[in-house]
């Protein structure tokens, strides 16, 4: 029987395994080195674009803060303004109030004259008067009425209301009159509250006594 002794070519074997092994383990971790530089590189990269992106999101926000601060002040001062002009305005208000509580009784008296004047009549613009007259044709007033048989006693007025007492020759012209103050831009709101037949005092003639409201406008 031939025997033939193989150890030591194990152990050569042995030896070129190891050595081929260690080789494979330098390769191994020259890699994991490369791959780990590039991922640094890569986090580096990422990490430096978003602080980028954030400086500009963090400059938009700045811009944003100082627009709003901007865009409040503006608002602020507009409110000053506002203010201001509605104290003017309740200022020209009160002043015109009290011009017309100065002036108005006398524009009041004044279209009452021309009311009860010959050839006279209310104050009442002419295109509302023809419009008037086209809906109803006696919403007019009698220009050829005598204002001599109509006469005023009594002109009292408080708070814009005014009661007027009078007395009239007949009842219509009681309704004369109380037609010429319905049409009259002065007037509003005229009630007759009474009449009563009386006889004057001193023609003996049989009169109609009357007392009416009214609102007057100034």
């Amino acid at each position: 029987m031939i025997r033939i002794n193989l150890l030591p070519q194990s152990k050569k074997a042995a030896r070129a395994a190891a050595s081929g092994g260690g080789g494979s383990s330098t390769g191994w971790i020259v890699g994991y080195l490369v791959a780990a530089v590039l991922t640094a590189v890569v986090c580096t990269v990422f990490y430096v674009g978003k602080l980028g992106e954030i400086g500009e999101q963090q400059a938009q926000n700045q811009a944003l803060r100082d627009s709003t601060a901007q865009v409040t002040a503006q608002s602020a001062s507009i409110d000053e303004v506002r203010a201001a002009l509605d104290r003017s305005q309740q200022l020209e208000a009160v002043v015109a109030e009290l011009q017309r509580a100065r002036f108005g009784p006398t524009r009041v008296l004044m279209e009452l004259s021309r009311i009860l004047s010959v050839g006279g009549g209310p104050s009442i613009d002419s295109r509302r008067l023809e419009e008037l007259r086209r809906n109803n044709p006696l919403a007019g007033f009698n220009r050829s009425w005598d204002i001599r048989r109509l006469w005023l006693t009594s002109f009292v007025e408080e708070d814009r209301q005014v009661r007027i007492v009078g007395v009239g020759r007949t009842n219509e012209d009681v309704a004369e009159f109380l037609h010429r103050l319905a049409l009259s831009d002065s007037f509003a709101d005229i009630r007759l509250e009474k009449t009563e037949a009386a006889e004057d005092a001193d023609t003996s003639l049989a009169v109609i006594e009357f007392e009416l409201t009214a609102q007057v406008r100034y």
